[in-house]
């Protein structure tokens, strides 16, 4: 490999020389690792074009840390990292005065504190005993010789030292310097501190004085992308970067070379089947707001399992599914992904061929010759007849099994047939749900709007509708059909609505409860009073002389940020298999959590070619103006219509979502099948144009996600993308379904 050593020309210490990343035998250099290296080793004496700064942008487990360690190996510099944390602030990145404590000075300070969370003599001499080890006559020698040391102590003068930060070391000493995840940092302002350093000739202006960029520094920063609690980094930082990589999971041959590399297992076939099978456990978990990583650190730790001598499908769980999540519906969708795929029994099919080898390569064992009965006699032997040979027996047990199991499947299950009485039925949905009484409550207190005044209401905003709808369709494909936007008459307290709704509480109920838990967070004061440093000075601490004169800062407080909006295809194919009606209890089950946690949401429906004037019509059940009022009665008035036109419904309801001040904007799709409207909106016409649609709302910050409950659904995926497609196979939970994802966003 080529020479890329920059510090040719300096010494190090022995410590440095140790710091020096040291390539494993394991280590399978990267392209990606050879050309930042060469590009940076080419530029590094152009003072105008040096490379000093490189972003490292992927997910966990792609190999950034990997990577920013193999280039302190390739550029000979000493290696050292920093992991940020969410409550960083100034002090972490530069330092810090603190003052000067002697060794008997720490432990009386230690005490100190100890005694400060007591209220009473006997409490206080309860704490001496216990840090002494002493019986109570010493322990108040011990304090009277305490209380006078401290009064000695206060007529010195404290002294104070600063100590640097590492940040600061790499950055004074000329090192590589690794920022890992800098964009948990909730206080925006500690990485813009970091932007003079970040300069080719930069300066670090600390307590102590100024202190000069070391001409051989470099910084990575490493960072997830699409990560709950993850900020985006800010322009003026994403602008010093000279370099940037996307960091993904190498493709399936390196994936195997590096296993090889890692664990000696010289068995590629096996190994490129697990890699095959961790790379769809991550596009699943990310199509699915599954907050865990199946990355190379859970490649390789699952690969050594199967040279430990255990079973790689039982293994499959600890080293890779449970790091993805422990969830049990998460995990179902993960299960369910991999049995559709079929990868799990490709790879069970790679063990036992390990195992037992192929079938051609089984050799037959040679049948001996039929013994005489004088032999017989002689070797008293029983001469029996000629039975089946092991392979033909093997052949007539499967045959048998084969024959068992499709006379089973011919005969009908009787719990399929079982149904509950009607009287037994409402019985349980009473048990469920909650009682009459308290819905009508729950639906008095929801409803502020009286039903006549939403109906002025929605006369009044349809024409501003309407104009906001043709705007968005400028410059499109469909800017010259027709385009209409309903607000939907509805009936008061439907009763339909009232009995969708009680089907749906019980779960809305369970899972909102859980949401509200984790979201609960105690407001916290501005500062923390009585620190030995922060920002701000209290003089009134000064009395104390125990030196905590500082208030300290806190982290703004953030709770997770989300809007939703819904879009619902309405198409004459959702008559089907009552598709219609699962749409109505999911947006109805969402629409009751969304009012419970606090979410903003949007719901609109659509078909196309009802009328002539009305090309594409668009049901305004919600705006994310509109409060929670009638908002049931007018979801239960979707129907199965005419055809639909997605390309433009998915403009108009991107549109408004984008619009939302939110930290995510979530979309979520429910179709049965893919678009078609007159004259010729279908195929490859429409597909573009709902991609082109797609992409230029990702670039604004909006997430889709493809709900598909038809048989359309290899299609809806084909259009859609796989980290858009969540495949609905039981229409009964898509209620359920529907919900837990919008929860992983929060």
């Amino acid at each position: 490999m080529d020479n890329f050593s920059l510090t040719d020309h300096r010494s190090f210490s022995t410590i440095e020389r140790q710091m020096i990343w040291q390539k494993p035998a394991s280590h399978r250099t990267s392209s990606v690792e050879l050309r930042i290296a060469a590009e940076i080793k080419e530029n590094w004496e152009d003072p105008e074009m040096k490379i000093s700064n490189i972003l490292l942008e992927g997910d966990a487990g792609s190999g950034k840390t990997q990577l920013a360690k193999a280039l302190s190996a390739d550029l000979q510099l000493p290696y050292t990292k920093v992991t940020c944390f969410a409550d960083m602030d100034k002090s972490d990145v530069f330092g810090a005065l603190l003052p000067v404590v002697d060794s008997d000075e720490e432990e009386d300070q230690a005490l100190i504190d100890a005694i400060n969370q007591t209220d009473t003599l006997n409490a206080v001499l309860k704490v001496i005993k216990d840090h002494y080890k002493v019986n109570d006559e010493l322990a108040k020698q011990k304090l009277a010789d305490f209380v006078q040391r401290i009064d000695e102590q206060k007529s010195e003068t404290v002294r104070y030292k600063y100590y640097p930060s590492e940040i600061v070391r790499a950055i004074e000493k000329g090192y590589l310097l690794e920022i890992q995840e800098p964009t948990v940092i909730r206080d925006a302002s500690v990485l813009v501190a970091l932007n003079s350093a970040l300069e080719p000739n930069g300066l670090l202006n600390l307590p102590t004085g100024v202190v000069p960029r070391h001409a051989d520094c470099v910084i990575i920063i490493t960072t997830n992308r699409n990560y709950q609690g993850n900020r985006p980094l800010n322009e003026s930082l994403r602008d010093r970067m000279q370099h940037a990589e996307k960091m993904d999971l190498p493709t399936l041959e390196v994936m195997v070379e590096r296993a090889i590399g890692k664990t000696n297992i010289q068995e590629p076939e096996l190994l490129a089947k697990m890699a095959e099978i961790i790379r769809l456990l991550d596009e699943t978990a990310k199509a699915n707001a599954i907050k865990g990583v199946a990355g190379m650190r859970s490649y390789f730790y699952w690969a050594n399992t199967w040279k430990q001598g255990q079973d790689v499908l039982e293994s499959l769980y600890p080293k890779v599914l449970y790091k993805l999540t422990t969830d049990p519906e998460e995990l179902k969708i993960l299960i369910q992904r991999l049995e559709d795929s079929g990868l799990l029994e490709e790879l069970r099919t790679l063990i036992q061929l390990q195992k037992w080898g192929k079938p051609s390569e089984v050799q037959t064992s040679a049948r001996g010759r039929v013994l005489t009965a004088e032999e017989a006699d002689q070797r008293n032997v029983d001469q029996l007849e000629e039975t089946f040979s092991l392979s033909e027996s093997e052949k007539k047990i499967e045959t048998e099994n084969e024959a068992t199991e499709k006379a089973l499947e011919k005969e009908p299950t009787e719990l399929q047939e079982v149904t509950l009485p009607v009287s037994q039925e409402e019985r349980v949905e009473d048990v469920e749900g909650k009682s009459q009484d308290d819905q009508d409550q729950a639906e008095d207190i929801s409803n502020k709007m009286s039903a006549s005044d939403m109906e002025a209401h929605d006369k009044e905003i349809k024409r501003e509708l309407n104009k906001e709808a043709r705007q968005a369709m400028k410059g499109t494909i469909h800017e010259k059909e027709g385009l209409i936007i309903h607000r939907p008459t509805f009936t008061p307290n439907d009763p339909e609505a009232r009995k969708l709704r009680k089907q749906v509480l019980p779960v809305v109920d369970s899972l909102s409860r859980q949401i509200l838990d984790l979201l609960e967070n105690d407001e916290s004061a501005t500062y923390q009073k009585s620190k030995y440093e922060g920002q701000r000075f209290d003089a009134s601490r000064v009395a104390y002389g125990d030196l905590r004169n500082f208030d300290k800062k806190n982290p703004p407080h953030e709770q997770p940020s989300l809007a939703v909006a819904i879009r619902v295809d309405e198409s004459g194919s959702m008559i089907r298999d009552d598709r219609i009606e699962a749409a109505k209890k999911a947006t109805i089950a969402v629409a009751e959590f969304a009012q419970r946690v606090n979410i903003p949401l949007m719901i609109y429906g659509d078909t196309a070619d009802v009328s002539a004037r009305g090309k594409t019509s668009l049901f305004s059940y919600k705006e994310f103006s509109d409060d929670f009022s009638w908002l049931t009665d007018k979801l239960v008035t979707m129907k199965a219509r005419q055809n639909n036109r997605d390309g433009a419904t998915l403009r108009i309801v991107a549109t408004k979502l984008s619009q939302q001040a939110t930290t995510t904007k979530l979309m979520l799709v429910i179709s049965d099948g893919q678009p078609k409207a007159l004259p010729d909106y279908t195929g490859k016409k429409a597909k573009q144009d709902i991609q082109e649609v797609l992409s230029e709302f990702e670039r604004q910050g909006v997430v889709f996600v493809s709900a598909a409950i038809g048989q359309d659904k290899e299609e809806i995926k084909e259009i859609y993308g796989e980290n858009r497609f969540l495949d609905i196979t039981d229409l009964n939970e898509f209620p359920k379904q529907l919900i837990q994802l919008i929860s992983r966003y929060l």
